[in-house]
């Protein structure tokens, strides 16, 4: 740069500023998927990089393979147009965007992006025979999405095009076709460990991307990695503070937060909210037996056959002792009887603690919650029932009193 060039000392300005605005942001929030939303808002917005769309791609847990987390833009030129029109007609910056984050996440067209690439993932492992078309890349007019991501993340360096149309068929070769045009793409790494990418481009203004978009883009990735690796970190530590460190399934603590948040979302919307709770049968008979290994093992096993056979919107906890509380969204008492039958009776079929204990029974108390009634109140009525089961002969499943 010149040392009398106003013209890029300005845009220098500019870049500073984007830079600490998404960088305040970041740092604002350890939640992962507001993290995401800053990201991709930088690379989308006007005066952070401007590209027409982003896409972020981050391993899962296991590390086995990724997949798109997030994804923000348009889903056609004439919304492209439309969108323009109202940031240029309200003026709307960066700092205006960013505190939109809830807005967003209830808007449900701003998720149709990321829901096209639902079916979109790439085996981490396989990188190298999924990447091994290493001269043709660089002359075919269009390539799978897959392999040009693959090569850049084998390759760990940024990658650009302008004349190559990236291509991801949605749902299989007889789905629909994603196109990406005028593409820059980023590999995100935190020591040295590959977490993911980020993949974003031009294709309803047509704007090349130069050298520079590259180079901003790139170093905007490496303070993402960072933010979130990060918010990784924290969601990590506050689920191993959620979970019952013996039988996998959330702690007491946990569900009596998530049972007022239940309550409150019934109350607004009117849905019906049940819980069961569960005790093994005898279970101080097994322990004396077999010994607390053993009864440890039961608890474990009882808890992983709950959490597996219910729906992924019911939560499992262990109360305490040998009990266990399953709260179900949306399910009205009669279905919720229904669901403690068909638990109670999977677990008495599965052979337990290795096979030494078969035939376990357990005896449950369903209860539906009743207008403005209180979490303590539902839950003694859950309880009550339950302990009604367990006159009555153990073995069963009663439903409120």
């Amino acid at each position: 740069m010149g040392e009398n060039d106003p013209e890029q000392l300005q845009e220098l300005v500019r870049e500073l500023e984007f830079r600490s605005t998404v960088t305040a942001a970041m740092l604002g929030t350890l939640d992962l998927e507001q993290v995401l939303y800053v990201i991709l808002s930088g690379i989308t917005s006007g005066d952070g990089l401007g590209f027409n769309r982003a896409f972020l791609f981050l391993d899962d847990e296991a590390g086995r393979a990724l997949r798109v987390t997030m994804a923000v833009g348009p889903g056609s030129a004439e919304e492209a147009r439309r969108i323009w029109e109202r940031i240029d007609r309200d003026r709307l910056t960066l700092p205006d965007i960013l505190p939109r984050y809830e807005l967003y996440k209830r808007d449900e067209t701003a998720h149709r992006l990321t829901r096209k690439l639902a079916s979109f993932q790439l085996p981490l492992s396989g990188l190298e025979a999924i990447a091994a078309i290493d001269q043709r890349l660089y002359i075919e007019t269009q390539a799978p999405l897959v392999r040009v991501l693959a090569r850049c993340l084998l390759t760990r360096s940024p990658f650009a095009t302008n004349a190559m149309t990236l291509v991801h068929e949605i749902d299989g070769p007889a789905g629909d076709v994603l196109e990406f045009r005028d593409v820059a793409i980023v590999p995100l790494s935190v020591t040295d460990h590959l977490i993911g990418a980020i993949l974003a481009d031009n294709i309803y203004n047509g704007q090349p991307v130069d050298s520079e978009d590259l180079r901003r883009l790139h170093a905007l990735g490496n303070l993402a990695a960072l933010a979130i690796d990060r918010a990784r970190l924290h969601a990590k530590t506050v689920r191993m503070a959620e979970i019952d460190g013996l039988t996998g399934v959330y702690n007491r603590r946990h569900y009596e937060r998530e049972l007022k948040r239940a309550l409150e979302t019934a109350r607004r919307t009117g849905q019906q909210l049940s819980i069961v709770v569960f005790d093994l049968d005898h279970f101080k008979g097994f322990n004396d037996r077999y010994g607390h290994l053993v009864g440890d093992e039961l608890l474990k096993g009882v808890g992983r056959l709950i959490q597996a056979n219910v729906r992924q919107s019911d939560m499992v906890a262990r109360y305490g002792g040998e009990e266990f509380v399953l709260l179900l969204a949306d399910t009205g008492l009669e279905a919720a009887v229904q669901v403690a039958e068909k638990l109670r009776q999977i677990v008495s079929r599965e052979p337990l603690a290795g096979g030494k204990v078969r035939g376990l029974t357990l005896s449950a108390g369903v209860a539906m919650v009743r207008g403005e009634e209180s979490a303590e109140s539902l839950f003694v009525r859950a309880d009550r029932a339950l302990y009604a089961a367990k006159d009555q002969g153990r073995d069963r499943v009663v439903g409120e009193l």
